[in-house]
């Protein structure tokens, strides 16, 4: 083998862990982007979650409220006959 076919291997071997290293780095920033989208849907779904909580929370306590309101109305009502 010679020199010259020797160097062209050592270069080209280069040249392929080059590409190997850049499309690992590719791969990582692709997966990098898709965990970020993953996590902000996670967020998002977080938040829609706790605003429904308190939705609810807020319409049981205003439930409550009007039902004690009625239920005084009536012995209100049966007291004063």
């Amino acid at each position: 083998m010679s020199i010259l076919s020797s160097l062209s291997s050592v270069a080209s071997l280069a040249q392929m862990q080059a590409n190997d290293v850049q499309n690992a780095q590719t791969i990582y920033t692709e997966m990098q982007a898709q965990a970020q989208k993953s996590e902000m849907g996670r967020w998002k779904i977080l938040s829609d979650t706790q605003t429904k909580i308190f939705e609810m929370q807020q319409e049981a306590t205003v439930n409550k409220a009007k039902s004690q309101d009625k239920m005084f109305n009536k012995w209100d009502e049966y007291i004063r006959g």
